[in-house]
């Protein structure tokens, strides 16, 4: 991979970073006692893509060629316990009590938020009032969780590759869907030399688990 292609997809991953929408933490939510649910959704892993494409473009290089080594980082790389775990252990030792919340959740499909928005407050895009009722919960830490290669693209040509994740990181209040909290975290690491190496595909599942460890640890200091 050259130093251009490495320094476009550098480029790439900071604007995502800067188009992040943040909330800052609640100070007076971390001091008072309530009930909070914990609600990890980790996407299977896909091809993301980033650059200039047509849709013939988009047709062309439908990224079917990836689906073996993303099939393999499903089963090798699994972290949606250890999340879990993470803001568990943080919100017990803020004298939270915590409910482990495991459903389906479909982003095409879930409910998006539509009720009334009062003036200077953050609401949550997706509408997780009914987790109230359903859980007794105060709260929710919803996490929402994309991952697996982004592939940068110009037209029909690859430029670069690396292993990616997104994590959507929002705290609701289930009382009226308003944020306590929200924070995303990207984390991405570029896979050089070849990445096509079956079975195994060493590089390219080393660097996927590499930009997961650092976005697991970097959620490690969000209630601190």
């Amino acid at each position: 991979m050259s130093k251009t292609t490495i320094l476009g997809l550098l480029a790439m991953f900071a604007v995502l970073v800067s188009c992040q929408v943040n909330v800052p933490m609640n100070a007076e939510y971390l001091n008072k006692p309530s009930k909070v649910g914990i609600f990890v959704n980790v996407n299977d892993p896909k091809k993301h893509r980033e650059g200039s494409q047509g849709l013939l473009d988009l047709a062309v290089t439908s990224g079917d060629k990836y689906q073996p080594l993303l099939d393999l980082a499903k089963e090798k790389i699994v972290f949606k316990n250890d999340l879990t775990a993470i803001y568990s252990e943080a919100l017990k030792a803020k004298g939270k009590e915590v409910i482990i919340i495991d459903e389906i959740f479909d982003p095409k499909t879930a409910t998006k938020f539509k009720g009334d928005k009062a003036e200077g407050k953050k609401y949550a895009y997706y509408d997780l009032r009914n987790l109230k009722e359903k859980y007794g919960v105060d709260d929710v830490i919803f996490v929402n969780v994309n991952w697996g290669v982004m592939i940068s693209y110009y037209s029909m040509i690859e430029t670069g590759r690396g292993g990616y994740i997104y994590l959507d990181n929002n705290v609701v209040n289930t009382a009226d869907n308003t944020l306590y909290f929200a924070q995303n975290n990207v984390k991405m690491e570029i896979i050089k030399g070849k990445w096509n190496t079956p079975p195994n595909y060493d590089n390219a599942i080393g660097k996927i688990t590499e930009a997961v460890n650092k976005a697991l640890d970097a959620e490690k200091n969000i209630f601190k």
